[in-house]
């Protein structure tokens, strides 16, 4: 009755999983609008999807925002902030030439003089759209040129752990082709226009970031000895080993990426979430007994399904418990979960445990692939990041840099992961404003100088 009872959970979860994902398919992003315009007295914005129908702006002091259509005729109307309509500060009309092409746009500012108004000119940056192997696998990527001559130099992004196309949603790209950086962007497997399933597991990523490196070295546009990786978030595990396995790297950046083993960034999970209610090395060393059978489960195939029912039941009356319930982190996603742990195993094996190689590399140490790089690298943090142990990273590319490996790093001291800046609110909450001044400027000068152009 038992195994009855486990089949049949086993199979409900099966088909829930399938129907979230019929629900969940990715729905096409509107990209007629998407490119780098330029003001009369120079200022850059980009302008890309934001979901389905609406746009986010960019602009090279880090000010971003959302823009909501009003009709139909490409007027779009926005707040200020990172995602607040109300009350409306920007209104934006895209112009189109006689053959319906997103030529130019009029942006009138509402009540505030910080930001450009007037017309901007849409950049005539040549893109296509492109299909390239990896493996048995064919991936879709998008190629961005700036204007003038080539061969350029190329930035290729390396995605973090998101589930969408980057191809569509990535503005990022036109800010470098706007300043004289190529720029290659690509779907990751499962995702997309590009076939497979999703994965974050980093050595298989990795592979089709050097595809991707293969692919554009051969395009005559493109200086192949100037090809350079910039990695995001879960992108600072994977450019770092796709600069191991190809030799054709010139540089890396990598943006509030991690430098430590992902059981490492896993638990910063809690411990932040603990640390900002006040908790302390006590009660971070509780959770950590806590963690370490969930580890030995979830990454090495252990049987300690009993010393974790036991050790959940144990810590539910501690004080603790709760927050480190509700944090970022694999103890947060099964106990948060608040199913039976007779549930959660066969949901566990259904999810991760069939795969081949496994989704996800959680017991994954960077530091060997490091320690064996002399590919160049800038590294840039955020000093108050939620999702990523900033300190804890730096701590160990210190003792790279000691090493005498060719890296550097930044921090800019009050930001959050994906160097946002914010205000944070009574209960502790932060509402994201926008980027770093800097930021952007950052990633172009390094690249720039990197490619010999400065």
């Amino acid at each position: 009755m038992r195994k009855k009872i486990w089949w049949l959970t086993a199979a409900a979860l099966l088909l829930i999983g399938v129907a979230l994902l019929v629900l969940n398919r990715e729905q096409p992003a509107d990209t007629r609008y998407t490119g780098a315009y330029r003001f009369d007295d120079g200022t850059l914005v980009v302008v890309g999807p934001r979901d389905t129908t609406d746009l986010r702006f960019k602009l090279m002091n880090g000010e971003t925002g959302a823009l909501w259509p009003t009709d139909e005729h490409g007027n779009f109307e926005g707040g200020t902030g990172w995602a607040e309509r109300a009350p409306v500060t920007n209104r934006v009309r895209f112009q189109r030439n006689s053959a319906g092409d997103v030529t130019a746009l009029t942006w009138q500012r509402v009540g505030d003089d910080k930001s450009p108004s007037g017309n901007a000119t849409r950049l005539p940056l040549r893109q296509e759209i492109v299909t390239f192997p990896s493996g048995e696998l064919t991936l879709r990527g998008k190629l961005i040129l700036p204007e003038g001559q080539g061969p350029f130099p190329v930035m290729i992004t390396v995605h973090g752990s998101e589930d969408y196309s980057a191809v569509d949603h990535y503005s990022d790209p036109y800010i470098y082709a706007a300043n004289g950086i190529a720029a290659f962007v690509y779907d990751k497997r499962g995702t997309g226009g590009s076939e497979g399933s999703y994965t974050q597991n980093f050595h298989v990523l990795s592979d089709d970031t050097v595809a991707a490196v293969q692919y554009v070295r051969k395009r005559p546009e493109i200086d192949g000895d100037k090809v350079h990786l910039a990695g995001y978030s879960q992108g600072g595990w994977i450019a770092p080993l796709a600069a191991q396995k190809d030799g054709h790297i010139r540089s890396i950046f990598v943006g509030y990426g991690v430098a430590v083993p992902v059981l490492g960034e896993d638990r910063w999970g809690y411990v932040y979430a603990l640390q900002q209610r006040g908790f302390g090395e006590k009660e971070i060393a509780e959770v950590d007994g806590v963690a370490a059978i969930l580890a030995d489960i979830f990454d090495r195939g252990e049987n300690r399904w009993s010393e974790l029912s036991r050790a959940l039941k144990e810590s539910r009356s501690k004080p603790w418990f709760e927050t480190a319930k509700h944090s970022d982190s694999i103890f947060g996603a099964i106990v948060g979960a608040e199913m039976p742990l007779w549930v959660v195993r066969p949901y566990l094996w259904w999810k991760y445990g069939r795969n081949d190689p496994p989704f996800i590399d959680r017991l994954y140490d960077p530091a060997q692939t490091l320690a064996q790089l002399d590919v160049p690298s800038l590294w840039v943090f955020a000093g108050k990041d939620s999702s990523a142990p900033t300190q804890w990273s730096v701590d160990a590319l210190s003792k790279l840099q000691a090493d005498n490996k060719p890296i550097e790093y930044f921090i800019y001291p009050d930001a959050e992961h994906g160097i946002t800046r914010f205000r944070q609110k009574d209960d502790g909450a932060r509402v994201t404003l926008g980027f770093e001044d800097g930021y952007y400027r950052q990633q172009v000068e390094w690249f720039r100088k990197q490619s010999g152009l400065l």
